[in-house]
């Protein structure tokens, strides 16, 4: 089953027409990872790397996620909020953060152990996990539990919305480092390609939360 109400060219319109106020903030509760990607390309973590890179990947990472879901949806809602309180009710759910995360990452590592297209597919099952712990305050299980259930019968759906954004937002990202790779220079294609990057996640951020809303807004209508 699929919703015809839901579509992924209106969502990425909308998209490009709502995130213009909300991308400097987002852009700031989000420069934690530039400083982070920086320093490890320019090799600056030295013997710290591995426990710089444990603490990103399983606690930053949630942790920035859920503020930028987090000040995303209060803004979409009309109900904004600062940068400093955003990163408060991260951090107030962070161990459901981390929680989901963890448990997202085991089911979807199971499912490419098994074969590389159920892996994905259980993440595209999966993806709206941390949505429902930042946005529902619910917890790590009933997190993964709510996306699964959301995305249920909407599997290509999630996957064509989640294609176009990447497609617009990384291709030129793409090409551009293609480009400046050809000339030799690795290290300033990687200093580039994580500011390229930086700048594109307030894009797919406000994009995926459009799309959280949408499918909660149907299944709800559904029942």
């Amino acid at each position: 089953m699929t919703d015809p109400r839901i579509s992924a060219r209106s969502l990425l319109r909308e998209t490009f027409a709502t995130t213009g106020p909300i991308y400097a903030p987002l852009l700031i509760i989000n420069s934690p990872s530039l400083i982070f990607a920086t320093l490890n390309s320019l090799g600056k973590l030295g013997s710290a790397g591995v426990a710089f890179n444990i603490i990103y990947w399983f606690v930053a990472i949630p942790l920035l996620s859920g503020a930028m879901i987090f000040y995303t949806y209060r803004s979409l809602t009309k109900n904004p909020v600062t940068v400093g309180q955003a990163f408060n009710q991260a951090n107030r759910r962070l161990l459901q953060l981390i929680g989901a995360y963890i448990m997202c990452l085991l089911l979807v590592l199971a499912g490419c152990i098994a074969l590389i297209i159920p892996g994905l597919y259980v993440s595209y099952r999966l993806m709206f996990s941390f949505y429902a712990t930042v946005i529902d305050n619910s917890s790590a299980l009933d997190s993964i539990s709510s996306s699964w259930e959301l995305t249920k019968g909407r599997w290509w759906l999630v996957f064509r919305s989640y294609f176009l954004i990447v497609l617009v937002a990384f291709v030129p990202i793409v090409l551009i480092l293609i480009l400046i790779s050809s000339t030799g220079n690795l290290l300033a294609s990687q200093l580039v390609g994580n500011v390229l990057g930086f700048l594109a996640a307030p894009l797919m951020n406000v994009y995926l939360v459009l799309l959280y809303l949408r499918l909660r807004e149907s299944a709800a209508t559904i029942k």
